[in-house]
């Protein structure tokens, strides 16, 4: 029989199919060795989770123990790899290990160097590009995943191991391609597509709408300088920002035809209702000085994960100075699901229907000065604040 999968909402509606699952096996002659069983769950558990199952003549064990994967684990579902933590260090563990394999399959070979840049190029390079698909790294962490078989190949043609790389692509007689290159051509040509295809409409503007909030702009992230937020820890995964921060780099040119509108207004949590008394009342010169009231000022445009205290201070919406508050890491244990890579609890995301912030265009040929600030409404009718980013001209500049 092929592998079953279970999917609820809670445990209760775990146990619920567990029960029928069970039921079906009996009813069919059918055993489940449970020792195979994988619990995946957004929630962290801490020791192993025991399922109590329905009463029922044809289940001969009325529990069943299993232990969850670690959120940071990742796992392969109907052939496509997953995580849990959204952290692309599988994917970096994963190539790695393909072309740590493939030197050690080939140092022993009687090969010359260039059958060892041959299978390079065609078979490995080919191999990484389909695992890369979604997961774009910076040119030094590809330089170093490859480094095995340009070491390899260093060895085969009698150079030495401190040859540069430079030399290396340019004293050999054949050609080595260059694997950061090759990487960055095909995603600049998949999200080309993405947002050249009628399909994938909706999907590309609410990547770029994503960006626009995150970086308080309204142009389109393809024409404002993202070098200065090269580093910021909430980026360093995000396929769309590395393609456009890297292609930057060598000056290449997007060109997107349409603009998609920012969406600010989110309905908000006031921090208030989360901290204690005590807690709240510290964050005072942060409520003072930027304007910091609700969780969504402190959470990414999609509003699923927690924003670090290093890109809260790179955004300007806390102090540039001092330790972690505690305020901070209080909200963190308690809205932040476990070792899940800062994505909040369910009750704490904002839902997906918020409102369209009205844009003011303005002459950007003009040297204007601008600081974004944030806005602050009360909805008499559901009884809750939305609060979102605006943009304001600097009082020592007129327009």
């Amino acid at each position: 029989m092929d592998d079953s999968t279970l999917i609820a909402s809670s445990k209760r509606g775990i146990e619920d199919r567990l029960s029928i699952t069970a039921e079906f096996y009996t009813l069919n002659n059918t055993q489940a060795n449970s020792a195979k069983y994988i619990l995946l769950s957004s929630e962290q558990f801490s020791q192993t989770v025991m399922f109590d199952l329905s009463p029922s003549p044809l289940i001969s064990s009325p529990t069943l123990t299993l232990k969850a994967l670690a959120l940071s684990t990742s796992f392969r579902f109907l052939g496509v790899w997953f995580c849990l933590s959204a952290s692309s260090r599988f994917v970096h563990n994963q190539t790695t290990s393909m072309v740590k394999d493939m030197a050690a399959l080939l140092s022993p070979k009687k090969l010359l160097a260039q059958h060892v840049a041959y299978l390079y190029n065609i078979v490995l390079l080919l191999r990484l590009e389909f695992r890369l698909q979604t997961t774009l790294f910076a040119e030094s962490t590809i330089n170093r995943m490859v480094s095995p078989m340009l070491s390899l190949i260093r060895q085969k043609a009698g150079f030495v191991s401190v040859t540069p790389l430079s030399a290396l692509f340019t004293l050999l007689p054949f050609s080595i391609q260059q694997a950061f290159g090759r990487f960055l051509s095909s995603h600049v040509a998949s999200w080309q597509k993405i947002f050249s295809h009628p399909s994938y409409k909706l999907f590309a503007n609410y990547m770029i709408t994503y960006l626009q909030g995150f970086l308080d702009c309204d142009a389109c992230p393809s024409t404002i300088d993202l070098e200065s937020w090269s580093h910021t820890f909430s980026l360093r995964t995000h396929s769309l920002f590395n393609s456009l921060l890297f292609s930057s780099r060598l000056n290449f040119t997007w060109s997107l035809l349409f603009r998609p509108p920012r969406k600010d207004l989110h309905p908000a949590i006031p921090l208030r209702s989360i901290l204690p008394k005590e807690l709240f009342t510290s964050m005072k010169n942060v409520r003072k000085n930027f304007g910091t009231h609700f969780l969504a000022q402190l959470v990414t445009p999609c509003s699923s994960r927690l924003l670090s205290w290093k890109d809260l201070r790179f955004l300007k919406r806390v102090s540039n100075k001092g330790s972690v508050p505690a305020w901070f890491n209080y909200l963190f244990n308690f809205v932040v699901i476990s070792n899940s890579s800062f994505f909040v609890l369910p009750q704490f995301r904002i839902p997906n229907s918020h409102t369209v912030a009205s844009i003011s265009f303005i002459d950007i040929s003009r040297n204007y000065l601008f600081n974004p600030q944030w806005a602050i409404s009360f909805n008499r009718n559901t009884n809750s604040f939305l609060v979102g980013r605006v943009i304001i001209k600097d009082p020592g500049n007129s327009i």
